[in-house]
């Protein structure tokens, strides 16, 4: 059985290959926190960068969002760890980044996704590639489905693909949990799907994610429930009650989102209630405080 996340060391983590991450994350049972970080806002706190503050307070993934490949930079961070590999020896984590699969001109070109950018990205050290939309961007199943097919294609085994969304992005007709959407994306060969946590979207009710969870396991990838709703910065036992909620239907990675006090990471220490919620302090103060040298 693969070494389980829970007892990976930092150096493991900025080290893992995608394969070996996702084995991990299996046998981790539903206690992996990976938490998203908008790489171009200003640090919540002075003299260290967002990431950082997600890295110390729990997280074992960071998801860099808004990141531009053609154009790294992670405000906070010294410059000459600028790329992604860099930074995964910088913050001792498993780093990847979001690409948005939308028609050219609407974002800079470094954050859509199309073939130079993921091939960029790999080249940049990412060891996950989520293919998913930006509020208000009406990025569709569909165009996730085509997103993880051209980057499994370009990637192969070098980085993990999920693809889905982490709320409606603007499109109101569209079922996040229509399950023949969700299969598809499945089928073009993602290692993982991303949904909405339950209670953080309209008509997120626990069974509509059981019901996700049941498929994805059919297909040997992940699940990723997301609180990408601003919802990370609510009360901590709203936290718990998601985390939990995500944990019973199946949740195999536990996502928060990048909008706490403002725009840019979680509340610090809501990324260290749910990492309690879904692990206790055992785990949660082992990621914590390990010493980096380990």
């Amino acid at each position: 059985m693969a070494k389980r996340v829970l007892d990976l060391s930092g150096r493991e983590l900025a080290k893992i290959s995608a394969k070996d991450f996702k084995s991990s994350v299996v046998s981790s049972e539903g206690r992996t926190i990976c938490a998203e970080v908008v790489v171009q806002s200003p640090p919540l706190v002075d003299g260290v960068s967002n990431v950082e503050l997600a890295a110390s307070f729990g997280a074992d993934m960071v998801l860099l969002n808004m990141y531009d490949v053609f154009n790294p930079r992670v405000e906070g961070v010294p410059e000459e760890y600028a790329s992604i590999s860099d930074l995964s020896e910088f913050l001792q984590r498993f780093v990847g980044n979001n690409l948005e699969p939308v028609d050219p001109g609407v974002i800079p070109e470094g954050r859509r996704l199309s073939p130079r950018s993921i091939e960029k990205s790999i080249e940049q050290g990412s060891r996950l590639i989520v293919v998913t939309g930006n509020p208000g961007l009406g990025v569709t199943w569909s165009r996730i489905r085509e997103g993880v097919e051209a980057s499994k294609r370009i990637v192969g085994e070098r980085a993990l693909v999920f693809g889905g969304k982490m709320h409606s992005g603007g499109i109101r007709g569209e079922d996040i949990y229509d399950l023949k959407l969700i299969e598809d994306v499945l089928a073009a060969g993602a290692d993982g799907v991303v949904v909405p946590a339950p209670y953080t979207v309209p008509g997120s009710l626990p069974e509509r994610v059981s019901a996700v969870a049941r498929l994805v396991y059919k297909y040997d990838a992940l699940l990723m429930c997301a609180i990408g709703t601003s919802q990370e910065g609510s009360s901590s036992s709203v936290i718990r009650k998601i985390g939990l909620a995500s944990k019973a239907c199946g949740c195999d990675i536990h996502h928060i989102g990048d909008s706490g006090y403002r725009m840019g990471v979680a509340v610090p220490e809501n990324i260290l209630e749910l990492s309690v919620a879904v692990r206790g302090v055992r785990h949660t103060y082992r990621r914590v405080a390990m010493s980096h040298l380990r």
